[in-house]
């Protein structure tokens, strides 16, 4: 993370943007901003700031399907695009929708203020789960070796999969962060998961849900953790983006605003773009700045 190599600097959000991500079937990033807009933002000026969907709420998710993008207000909407390429609107969950988690092409998990985990493939549902111990459900984190569930409450659960209608008694609980649990990864190469939270640690986890490590990563809650290439990136409330090596999760830069980074809380994180990939970070100041890693 070069942090003094800005690629783009983007604004048009009328509010905070509270979620990111890269759409890889359309090739755009998409925001979701309090403001009530989901925009697309190209390659070129021209490109950017197109208002996907909008809405009276704010918009706390967003996501990319292959039948188009979805979304999630602060009410529980359901933002989707239907069959005619058209906005279509579902009342999904009876608070805000915080957590939109693709599972394959068009099939997605969606996590909500009520306490449920819905499944659905594009417009139609499949599954509903109530965890109750759960106040809203934060963030829904899926790899191939299970599910990991985070909490406002926060504790969280690790789950081996999500299709059945008993699933949630199979679940491992974890204590989680206290305040709430937002950000959750999957470490492939450590086989741990690695959660953040309102805490500010870093929290290591192994499948069947042992703590095994926990680093006072930031001075402030933690609302994301992507990861690319052997480096993870936080982005935290603190108004900072923190890289840390994999391997021994030690310390390597921090992208704050004396270095052009973030005036206020970071929200949302993502890395997509082509080669070389670029990160998108953005929050409560309302710029999107786009840096290469």
């Amino acid at each position: 993370m070069e942090t003094n190599a800005i690629q783009r600097q983007l604004s048009g959000h009328d509010g905070a943007i509270y979620d990111a991500c890269w759409d890889q079937y359309r090739g755009k990033w998409l925001t979701a901003g309090g403001d009530g807009v989901v925009a697309a933002w190209g390659k070129t000026d021209e490109e950017d700031g197109k208002a996907i969907f909008q809405s009276k709420q704010a918009f706390y998710s967003v996501a990319p399907l292959k039948s188009g993008p979805i979304a999630g207000t602060e009410a529980g909407e359901l933002m989707m695009i239907d069959p005619e390429k058209k906005p279509r609107k579902i009342v999904a969950h009876n608070k805000g929708i915080f957590s939109l988690t693709p599972m394959d092409e068009n099939r997605f998990l969606c996590g909500g203020g009520d306490g449920r985990i819905t499944e659905w493939n594009g417009l139609t549902q499949k599954g509903d789960w109530h965890w109750k111990r759960a106040s809203k459900i934060r963030v829904i984190s899926a790899a191939q070796e299970g599910i990991l569930i985070g909490s406002s409450s926060g504790d969280g659960i690790i789950i081996p999969e999500l299709s059945h209608d008993m699933d949630l008694e199979k679940a491992i609980s974890i204590a989680g962060h206290d305040g709430g649990t937002y950000a959750a990864i999957f470490l492939g190469q450590k086989g741990v998961w690695l959660t953040g939270g309102r805490d500010g640690h870093l929290r290591v986890w192994s499948k069947d849900g042992k703590a095994l490590i926990a680093i006072p990563a930031h001075d402030a809650a933690i609302y994301r953790i992507v990861q690319w290439k052997g480096i993870i990136y936080t982005a935290s409330r603190d108004k900072t983006v923190k890289s840390w090596n994999e391997r021994d999760l030690s310390f390597r830069t921090k992208w704050d605003r004396s270095n052009q980074g973030a005036k206020r809380s970071v929200n949302a994180l993502c890395i997509g773009g082509d080669q070389p990939k670029g990160m998108l970070a953005a929050g409560d100041d309302r710029v999107i700045r786009i840096i290469q890693i």
